[in-house]
């Protein structure tokens, strides 16, 4: 697993973020796509999600 930054408790969420790229290698294509993406667990103090006290980065998925 990745490193965790902060407290880890036992409210949290997992949240997917999109990696975005954009010039293919060798090509005059300059248009910015999705090529995968990140899943990230935030975690929180309290129940009611107030404040974000840790979060990890779980895994990276690369589309081809």
């Amino acid at each position: 697993m990745a490193a965790l930054e902060g407290l880890k408790t036992k409210f949290h969420i997992d949240v997917k973020v999109p990696i975005i790229a954009g010039m293919e290698f060798g090509t005059k294509n300059y248009k910015m796509r999705t090529i995968g993406y990140d899943v990230f667990r935030q975690y929180f103090d309290t129940k009611e999600k107030d404040m974000q006290v840790g979060v990890q980065k779980i895994k990276r998925v690369i589309n081809k």
